[in-house]
């Protein structure tokens, strides 16, 4: 009945030093201060107030958990369907796959119940009473992979390879996509004109029909979404983006990603941001639908560390990268924070304010067990992922609103802003600045990732630092050696290293840090920023 071909895992989304890559946007708002986020336990279906950027799902019952490592991509479509319309009512369907962080920790973390589920094929018999019929995909376009999940969404349908038509059983075709387009062009045409004005409009999904074929796709079939894959780079797709993400209000999301790389990163978040639209990496994250409900403690607030008093010496502070990603922060930021090398010198974690939406027990979990040498922040550009400069002026309110709302209620008082128009890093003007810092109000910026540092001060009262990215302990320990060139020790140097976390870990930076003697002091973000603004003569905060 089902087939049995396996599929690897595309590569995760990689940050280059020379593309300057991007990260963070804006959320839509709520009250501050601490408290469980998520569903609460008796409550059913999808909970999505207005001013919530992503919606929360009702508190998991014991799940069914399948392995589908092995399984073929018709499988992995079949089942992605069937988990995003079960968990839409209550998450009772979880997806096991390859992950950095192992298969099953985040269930473990949550506190979930769960039985193993030997096939599809069982998994649909125990769950055939939510389903309403079939979608069928075209082989030869994979683009229709993409229809069927919006299709799915909407007529509350699995999707289906023609093979597997004959194993369904009585379930009714809704619809047929076999020959119906001519190319992806043709079919993401289609589906705007026909499916756009029926599906949920506050968020949008971009995923690869060849290589992105669960994670994600359950998210977008419970929260009947439209599915595309942008290509920001051909006219002809960029424009069937453009009509869709014009249609969207200021500070709504769209998640998933782009293809062609950081090239496409970059460009894809510039048209994003141009339509006021934040972009949520997430084409890898594994049962968004599960851990949306999964009830968890987030705080208002992290601990403290006062900073040593001001002198003549070289303060450095360490940055891991690619925070803004809501698959980091599930797989890659999970390995790294596990490493026994973490709290062994300070360390500044950016991360994302809306996994209080998205996923409140990973931001609970790593505010939990941070040590005193923890410092989380939100990485790029505040709530989300988006470019300041490109952000239409008249709504650039509701991306600052939003991500400092976010903020306050997750505890984050510094953040990463990346600033890009074609490809290249801009400073925010002096108009943007004054938004951002009115709004957010944060202690300090780290500015970008390119191949220097420097400390100035941003519109007269906030300390901003651009920071050096570095890949390697050697080129990190250049980095600062050549940076620190120079010095002439009659005042304070602040030196902004960032540590590219898809190649190094807390152990590494240790090492980098151990290497450095008098004069130099390793500190936190948000030392580093209070020892800035003495230096500055900026006002405290």
């Amino acid at each position: 009945m089902f087939a049995d071909s396996a599929r690897s895992l595309p590569t995760r989304r990689q940050l280059l030093i020379g593309a300057g890559a991007t990260a963070g946007a804006a959320a839509l708002g709520a009250s501050t201060g601490s408290g469980p986020a998520a569903a609460a336990p008796g409550r059913t279906g999808i909970d999505w107030p207005r001013g919530q950027v992503l919606p929360h799902f009702a508190a998991p019952d014991v799940l069914d958990l399948i392995d589908l490592t092995d399984a073929s991509d018709a499988d992995q479509l079949l089942v992605a369907s069937l988990q995003g319309l079960v968990n839409r009512a209550r998450p009772r369907i979880a997806i096991l796959r390859p992950a950095d962080e192992g298969g099953v920790t985040w269930l473990h973390t949550a506190g979930l119940r769960y039985r193993t589920v030997a096939s599809p094929a069982e998994l649909l018999r125990r769950h055939r009473s939510v389903v309403r019929g079939v979608v069928v995909t075209d082989p030869d376009l994979p683009a229709t992979r993409n229809l069927a999940t919006t299709l799915a969404g909407l007529h509350d349908a699995i999707i289906a390879a023609p093979d597997q038509l004959a194993g369904l059983g009585d379930l009714p075709v809704v619809a047929d996509l076999r020959g119906r387009f001519a190319d992806e062009i043709a079919a993401y045409t289609w589906a705007v004109d026909t499916l756009w004005p029926h599906t949920e409009h506050r968020i949008l999904v971009g995923l690869d029909p060849e290589n992105t074929l669960c994670d994600l796709r359950d998210y977008a079939v419970a929260t009947r979404a439209l599915t595309l894959w942008i290509h920001p780079d051909v006219p002809e797709s960029r424009a069937i983006g453009e009509r869709v993400m014009s249609d969207m209000a200021p500070g709504t999301a769209f998640l998933g990603w782009w293809p062609a790389g950081v090239g496409g990163e970059s460009d894809g978040t510039e048209l994003t941001s141009r339509h006021g639209v934040i972009v949520l990496a997430a084409d890898h994250s594994q049962n968004l639908t599960v851990y949306g409900g999964a009830p968890a403690p987030v705080a208002g607030g992290q601990r403290s560390l006062p900073a040593p008093p001001l002198a003549n010496r070289v303060y450095v502070t360490f940055s891991m990268t690619e925070g803004d990603n809501l698959q980091y922060n599930q797989h890659k930021m999970r390995q790294l924070w596990d490493d026994p090398g973490r709290g062994a010198v300070p360390l500044n974690w950016s991360t994302n304010p809306l996994l209080i939406d998205a996923a409140p027990v990973f931001l609970s979990y790593y505010q939990r067990t941070a040590t005193r040498n923890d410092y989380l922040m939100a990485g790029p550009s505040g709530a989300g992922y988006a470019y300041p400069s490109p952000w239409p002026d008249d709504t650039l309110g509701a991306f600052t609103g939003m991500t400092a709302r976010y903020m306050r209620r997750t505890g984050m008082d510094a953040a990463v802003i990346l600033n890009r128009i074609d490809g290249a890093d801009v400073p925010l003007s002096d108009a943007e600045a004054a938004r951002y810092l009115r709004d957010v109000r944060p202690l300090g910026l780290f500015k970008d990732w390119t191949d220097h540092t420097e400390l100035s001060v941003l519109h007269r009262d906030t300390p901003q630092a651009v920071s050096y990215l570095t890949s390697s302990v050697a080129e990190a320990q250049a980095a600062i050696a050549a940076s620190a060139a120079g010095w002439s020790g009659d005042a304070p140097l602040f030196l902004s290293i960032g540590i590219l976390s898809w190649n190094l870990n807390p152990s590494d930076v240790a090492t980098i840090a151990a290497s450095l003697s008098d004069p130099y002091t390793v500190v936190r973000g948000d030392q580093f920023f209070h020892l800035a603004r003495r230096a500055l003569h900026l006002p405290g905060r």
